[in-house]
């Protein structure tokens, strides 16, 4: 194992060494649980070295008090260094290309690629020497140079979260069906993997959040914040109770401490420089309490998203260094939040625990004092569905998925449900929809011909997957953006089978001929054959067993291929596809085409599919292009409402994207000893959660416990029990 040489930053030769360490060690099955793994404690604050020296004169005395993570001493000014010299060269490559973009359309009119093409080159350019302008990306400053008419909010106004009858205490146990992580670091290799939301990103408060319930901005780890008269430099004030899990304060030294830490070489983790430059015009420090975030433009809800930055614990990161990947490879993070990972009941490849923090800083906040009530969650990675559902049944866990139509049908059609002792919950929600269907190579054959995916869309018979498959219970989406609330256009409908257009529309594309087996081709004899690429799923191949048949009727040879999870993900990025079933993940609260949808991210200057985007259907409308700027450049919630139905009614024309199923509900099982909250403001769980087991407000009560179990020994019974939490509009039952 490396050992800790403080001299290693300065050494290119043993950084390669660190990183092949890395590589191989992060292959190991076996954790580490000794003093240095798991159980490192870090050392004191005095410890860490200084942040600045001593002739840093023009900082102030409460930033030359702070001790920083090894390798900070000179950052600022590296990065701010750093970020005029990608500025500068970006300029300096704008100016280039709208020149030769100009030069090239001459005196001649541009046709629409030309149009938007100059006017994206234009509104970055315009936006790079604004942020020029604003001079240092990293200042500090002092409070007397706060701006003197800020208007504070604190959010103190909406409704309550959870309920004062809550129990605390007791131990919530669930089942992962996926193998056990292979770091608990949060940033660096491997770490953005399906755990981590539930160890992190479910648990950090952010600066400010999102009242599940009514949508408006509520305090988190900042007490209040203000905005600009612009609308793009975001004030906030740091809670001065705020504290990590490990018992040490939250103040805006960690803040610029993550800044370093996410964008050195040492984590790895190239996404976040881009995030810090292409995200974030400006931070500014003005004491231990207070820092402004400025957004390249404005935009609605700028407060929670100025407010995303991430912190880090500064003191927990005293041993970074070049091989910071595999020392903190099994280091449980401390965080902001009501859990942190237990590392006494960590147990390497089989559970993890999560164990509430003694003496939290916001258990008596409002809005999170009702939350967050049960002492420990386990969870455990069992990666076969029949072993976790036998488990459950037995009583070994408190909780399960049932969105499987036959398990929540048949499968829970047993003993302990009819007795009472298990109950069945439907849950309404109104989180963002993924966006699951069919996504459409656009960059090839035969789908570079809009009559063919035309003809697709109407070939496939969606709604007969979700008749037989999902019992009707799911539901056909029509906009790519769906559950975004007013920001989402529920006037976007799929189009509906139709063996009649989907034959026009193929016949338009060429496909004029018919075979013997009735799948129709070219004249040249290129066949109407798709190949639908998916990950290795059931319920796909009993999908496309429906859509093959009645496909078939519409003169198209539909055919799967199913692959790993990440040869799949990996062709898919490359649009080294025809077709594909796949979903990207959204968040609250406004949708962002850009990543997806915008031309420059799926040809190259010489108009070659660009490999490793998130264009993945290779979508180039300068209709849409627009469309994404205008959303991009709005200001108001109504200009932002009207602008992201307008990028999704043109997503809609593109035809790259068929809507797959989708349900607006969650649906599990509990033992009836899990309780929700039942009071006028918290009705079992706010309707902005996705799983309501993410809102942490659900308690175990020990005595239902009891008498449960008391019940079941005795072989007595209760009432049977389907809960059916509707949205709030429409609530008609209770839990």
């Amino acid at each position: 194992m490396i050992r800790r040489l403080k001299d290693l930053c300065a050494l290119p030769v043993r950084l390669l060494i660190a990183a092949a360490w890395a590589l191989l060690l992060s292959q190991c099955g076996d954790g580490d649980l000794s003093s240095d793994g798991a159980h490192w404690q870090p050392p004191a604050n005095s410890e860490l070295p200084p942040a600045f020296d001593a002739s840093a004169h023009a900082v102030p005395a409460y930033a030359r008090a702070w001790r920083m993570p090894p390798g900070f001493l000179g950052f600022p000014d590296r990065w701010n260094e750093r970020v005029r010299e990608f500025i500068k060269r970006r300029i300096e490559q704008l100016e280039e290309e709208l020149s030769n973009e100009e030069g090239a359309i001459g005196d001649a009119s541009p046709d629409a690629r030309q149009t938007t093409r100059l006017l994206f080159l234009r509104e970055e350019l315009d936006r790079l020497q604004s942020r020029r302008s604003m001079g240092d990306y990293l200042v500090f400053l002092t409070e007397n140079e706060l701006p003197p008419d800020l208007e504070w909010q604190s959010g103190a106004d909406q409704p309550e979260l959870g309920d004062p009858g809550a129990i605390k205490g007791g131990v919530l146990r669930l089942a992962l069906p996926r193998s056990f992580p292979n770091t608990l670091r949060v940033f660096g290799p491997n770490s953005n993997n399906s755990t981590r939301r539930y160890l992190y990103d479910d648990i950090e408060l952010p600066l400010v959040r999102i009242h599940p319930s009514t949508g408006a901005l509520i305090p988190g780890t900042a007490d209040r914040w203000a905005v600009s008269p612009g609308g793009r430099t975001i004030y906030f004030h740091i809670d001065p109770a705020a504290r990590f899990s490990n018992g040490d304060p939250l103040t805006t030294r960690d803040f610029i401490s993550s800044l370093f830490l996410r964008t050195s070489a040492y984590s790895a983790e190239p996404f976040y420089a881009d995030y810090y430059m292409g995200s974030i015009s400006r931070i500014a420090v003005y004491s231990d309490h207070i820092l402004a975030i400025t957004l390249p433009s404005p935009k609605p809800y700028a407060p929670f998203y100025a407010g995303s930055i991430p912190s880090a614990c500064t003191r927990f990161f005293a041993e970074f260094g070049p091989d910071f990947v595999t020392r903190y490879q099994w280091r449980p993070v401390p965080t902001t939040g009501g859990y942190a990972v237990n590392p006494d009941l960590l147990a390497m490849g089989s559970s993890l625990t999560l164990s509430r923090v003694k003496n939290w800083w916001a258990a008596k906040r409002r809005y999170t004092r009702y939350s967050c009530n049960v002492d420990h969650i386990r969870y455990s990675f069992i990666a076969e569905l029949s072993k976790q559902r036998e488990l459950f049944r037995i009583g070994e866990l408190d909780a399960i998925s049932a969105r499987d139509a036959d398990f929540w049908y048949e499968g829970l059609e047993i003993p302990p449900v009819h007795l009472g002792y298990i109950q069945r919950v439907r849950f309404e929600n109104e989180w963002p929809r993924n966006c699951f269907g069919f996504h459409l190579n656009c960059s090839a054959a035969p789908f570079d011909d809009i009559n063919t995916r035309l003809g697709f869309h109407h070939a496939l018979n969606v709604q007969a997957v979700i008749n037989t498959l999902f019992r009707g219970d799911f539901k056909r989406g029509g906009t790519y953006f769906a559950g975004f609330g007013a920001f989402s256009d529920t006037s976007i409908r799929a189009h509906p089978y139709d063996p009649q257009k989907a034959r026009a529309f193929f016949a338009a594309a060429g496909f004029t001929e018919e075979g013997p087996d009735g799948i129709l081709h070219k004249p040249d004899g290129t066949r109407l054959q798709i190949i639908v690429s998916s990950r290795v799923d059931p319920s796909y191949a009993a999908a496309m067993s429906i859509l093959r048949e009645d496909a078939a009727r519409c003169g198209l040879d539909l055919t799967l291929d199913q692959m790993d999870d990440t040869v799949f993900y990996i062709r898919v990025k490359n649009k080294q596809y025809t077709a594909c079933l796949f979903s990207w993940g959204f968040s609250p609260p406004v949708p962002d085409a850009s990543q997806f949808f915008l031309s420059r991210y799926a040809f190259d200057a010489h108009g070659a599919p660009l490999r490793g985007t998130n264009n993945i259907t290779a979508t180039a409308s300068p209709e849409l292009d627009r469309a994404i700027l205008a959303a991009q450049s709005a200001t108001t919630t109504e200009q932002a409402i009207a602008a992201q139905h307008a990028v999704q009614r043109c997503i809609a024309d593109t035809a790259s994207w068929v809507p797959g199923w989708s349900s607006g509900f969650w649906r599990f099982a509990q033992w009836r000893w899990l309780r929700w909250p039942k009071t006028k403001d918290t009705f079992f769980c706010p309707p902005l959660y996705f799983d309501p087991l993410d809102s942490h407000l659900y308690w175990i009560d020990p005595r239902i416990k009891r008498n449960t179990l008391r019940a079941r020994a005795r072989r007595e019974c209760f009432p049977e029990q389907e809960l059916d939490i509707p949205l709030p509009t429409h609530r008609t039952a209770t839990p």
